[in-house]
């Protein structure tokens, strides 16, 4: 087993080494125009084979979730009450892990502008409570 792999090995070396000494200079032209195309289109190729999944993924998607949107007929309806019931995702008070980073960031700001604008306000009313000691007789 040990000496089919090593002649293997010895064969690829052979191989490629008379490849590379046997080539002539349209040999090596061809060999340079394959590589530098390769090389050129490639970029261009990975950005269009990656645009056509993305759209494929996306109509998978939304096959999908036209399959488990509304059903026609729902359940309360089937049973003869006319008004749908919906679930309480208008409720949601936003802590949950469905928040994006963007979304918590802008929270974190509002809550510290929040914060500043309430200590600015209770200096002022301090500046304003000094002031009313000093003019009053």
């Amino acid at each position: 087993m040990v000496a089919r792999l090593a002649e293997y090995g010895h064969n690829a070396t052979d191989n490629i080494n008379d490849a590379f000494t046997n080539m002539t200079l349209q040999s090596w032209i061809r060999l340079t125009v394959i590589v530098g195309g390769y090389m050129l289109l490639r970029p261009y190729i990975m950005k269009l084979s990656t645009k056509f999944a993305v759209k494929k993924l996306e109509e998978d998607a939304k096959s999908q979730s036209k399959e488990k949107a509304d059903p026609t007929m729902t359940p309360n309806e089937f049973r003869g009450i006319k008004e749908k019931l919906y679930e309480a995702q208008d409720e949601v008070d936003g802590s949950g892990a469905d928040w994006g980073s963007n979304a918590r960031l802008r929270q974190r700001q509002m809550l510290k502008d929040l914060l500043e604008e309430e200590e600015r306000r209770r200096a002022a009313e301090n500046e304003d409570a000094d002031i009313q000691e000093f003019l009053e007789d």
